[in-house]
């Protein structure tokens, strides 16, 4: 179990202590709304990545690093429920390698500390260069998903399914608000970052309890009035819409989305868990074994659950002229699941592959499971959760598929060829 502690109002340390990797990780997750603010909170984590007071610029960050037998630092933007999570992380050697007695972890969590808390900013400004770059470099992160059609029918139904909901929102903001942001825009969503965002500082390794007092230390010079962004979760769809988009692609998109009965991320996790991974995650799953491979229908299908969001959504990749077919067989899978027409060697497949999923092998893989639950008021393991999984009955499963409601279809059609002119 790891260790937990409140380091201030709405920031949370948590410490897994083993000796099982050469490396530790380090990060810290800042969580915000999904408001106006969305593309400037973007812009600004990946220009706290690239220096600050102490290391102005790239060159001397980078020897920092190395100074730190090559420790490498990332940033990140990710959704979870209805929060924009921001990130920043180190991976790190063990402090029971280094070559000195110095402790490698502490250095690298005063280097966050500083990025954070002390970023190279003079008179309100990270420098106009920085800032345009990283929006062409933001602008060009969102064109790739829009260039990749499978996670642009993706996104597209999340949008349309979530369109009166913060959910429906890209994590990063629209291009369109990403090129209107100004400097003072980045600066005051630095302040608000730091007063009002829920902090979660997860660490992997053989750490030392300097690392919270650094971050106690830091977090006691800042007045805090932290907003704890909230997720609306809808249990059944409302109502039932289809959108479709013609692209020249060879390949149609079709995304089903289904509301999956939840009133908050931890609702029947065990049982929906294992359903969904029973209806499409697995090659055991109805949607591999009868869509994709014995009917031949989709060149791929298969199922996500977002439970932070209380949704599940189905993807395949198809022939545009088989949309219906896919679509009423791809019911007709999840109908049978509902009516405990499944092997019960399924359900053991099931429980045996996702036990081996919270296996975590990594820092980075230990450290993404626990800095995922920022928003969460109490910390679960993943032992806990794979004990929650082998529980799981075939009649719970059955209930938690019953409990799926078709909300958003969304098509992208591929585009027919024109006929040649005479």
């Amino acid at each position: 179990m790891p260790q937990v502690r409140i380091l201030a109002e709405q920031v949370r340390f948590v410490s897994v202590e083993t000796d099982s990797f050469k490396t530790g990780r380090i990060s810290v997750s800042m969580a915000l709304p999904m408001d106006e603010k969305m593309a400037a909170n973007s812009l600004l984590i990946y220009l706290l990545k690239r220096s600050c007071k102490e290391y102005p610029d790239f060159s001397l960050l980078n020897g920092k690093l190395d100074e730190l037998y090559g420790a490498s630092l990332s940033a990140g933007v990710t959704k979870i429920g209805e929060s924009q999570v921001l990130s920043l992380s180190l991976t790190c050697l063990d402090d029971r390698f280094a070559l000195t007695e110095e402790s490698i972890a502490e250095q690298c969590a005063e280097l966050l500390a500083g990025m954070i808390f002390s970023p190279n900013c003079k008179s309100g400004s990270f420098g106009a260069d920085n800032l345009n770059a990283e929006k062409r470099l933001l602008i060009q992160r969102i064109e790739e998903e829009l260039n990749d059609k499978r996670t642009y029918a993706f996104n597209k139904c999340i949008e349309y399914m979530c369109a009166n909901e913060a959910y429906g929102k890209d994590k990063y903001g629209t291009i369109e608000e990403i090129q209107n942001v100004k400097m003072a825009d980045v600066y005051s969503a630095w302040k608000n970052l730091l007063s009002t965002a829920v902090f979660q500082i997860t660490v992997v390794g053989s750490a030392s309890d300097k690392i919270a007092d650094i971050f106690t230390k830091k977090f006691s010079k800042i007045e805090r009035n932290p907003v704890k962004p909230e997720t609306v979760f809808i249990k059944r769809g409302r109502h039932f819409n289809r959108y479709e988009e013609t692209y020249p692609v060879n390949q149609g998109k079709l995304v089903i989305g289904f509301r999956a009965g939840m009133e908050n991320s931890r609702d029947n996790i065990h049982a929906i868990t294992v359903m969904n991974d029973i209806f499409g995650m697995g090659t055991y799953s109805k949607l591999f074994v009868n869509v994709r491979e014995k009917l031949s229908l989709a060149y791929y299908c298969w199922s996500r659950l977002v439970a932070s969001k209380g949704i599940v959504l189905v993807e395949g990749g198809i022939d545009t002229d088989k949309e219906k077919k896919v679509s009423a067989e791809i019911l007709s899978q999840l109908s049978d699941l509902r009516n405990g027409k499944t092997d019960p060697e399924v359900l053991e497949s099931s429980k045996r592959s996702l036990k081996e999923k919270y296996k975590f092998t990594t820092p980075e893989g230990i450290c993404a499971w626990y800095a995922a639950q920022v928003l969460e008021e109490d910390i679960v393991t993943p032992e806990s959760v794979a004990e929650g999984v082998e529980e799981v009955t075939m009649e719970q499963v059955c209930e938690a598929a019953k409990k799926l409601s078709i909300d958003t279809i969304f098509m992208l059609r591929a585009q027919e060829e024109a006929e040649d002119e005479d």
